[in-house]
């Protein structure tokens, strides 16, 4: 099983209070880890507005983690985070060596 190096890119809804932003980003960083990753480096965006709405949202809360996963795990992640309501929009690409 090899471990690569990942980005996920993230949009929070907008109407969530900053202690529940900052329990989602937990959950995404325990999803992770429950896979067999680990988190290297996250940030926070902010809040921005959107190219078009999403949901009836106008803005939301971006947020950016580079973290290593075994290759074989992406697609569990990916199925989780699929359907958290919270999670406006997200896109995880491997990141170049």
């Amino acid at each position: 099983m090899r471990v690569k190096d990942y980005e996920i890119v993230y949009v929070i809804r907008p109407d969530l209070s900053e202690e529940d932003r900052g329990n989602k980003q937990n959950r995404i960083k325990g999803l992770i880890a429950e896979n067999g990753g680990e988190v290297v480096e996250t940030t926070d965006w902010g809040k921005r507005t959107l190219a078009y709405e999403i949901r009836h949202h106008a803005e939301g809360y971006y947020g950016y983690m580079t973290f290593r996963l075994p290759s074989t795990a992406v697609e569990p992640v990916k199925g989780r985070l699929n359907i958290d309501e919270e999670l406006l929009r997200y896109e995880i690409v491997l990141r170049e060596a």
